[in-house]
């Protein structure tokens, strides 16, 4: 059962960022609504679902929790490596937050759907030794769903 009005604004905005990633396809809208719709692209095929959120600024296991129907309805997806089910949440002044639905937690994204570096090398500075590792900078591969600790699906 959904609670409140339509989200059209916070559509609207949404469809901004989906068009830079690909073809998107709208769902309508009713009661058990798994996805608000879907972003296709010659790589990926993202059903996503936006939820207001009154602040975005939380961690990943306060989320899962205050958004447990939608993640829920999201794993009703399959999952693959083509396959990213998306919750993108967003703030009442439209700030946005991306996360992709593993199947053991949440991994976060930036507005390319490309998953950010589980530590942020902005975090640390920048050595020579760390400079030759290429997991200090580097990002996860697309396909990857690596829970917060770090663990592998």
């Amino acid at each position: 059962m959904t609670r409140g009005r339509h989200p059209v604004r916070a559509l609207e905005k949404a469809d901004k960022i989906a068009k830079e990633r690909g073809l998107v396809q709208y769902y309508e809208r009713g009661p058990k609504m798994l996805a608000d719709f879907t972003i296709t692209g010659p790589m990926i095929h993202a059903p996503v679902k936006i939820k207001r959120m009154p602040y975005i600024r939380c961690t990943l296991r306060w989320l899962e929790r205050e958004a447990a129907a939608g993640i829920a309805g999201l794993k009703m997806y399959p999952s693959s490596k083509e396959i990213s089910r998306e919750l993108w949440i967003y703030s009442p002044d439209y700030f946005w937050r991306f996360f992709r639905v593993c199947d053991t937690g949440l991994v976060e994204l930036g507005r390319d759907g490309v998953p950010l570096p589980l530590k942020s090398p902005a975090s640390q500075p920048l050595t020579a030794a760390a400079a030759t590792r290429p997991d200090a900078v580097t990002p996860p591969e697309p396909g990857d769903c690596q829970p917060e600790d770090g663990t592998s699906s």
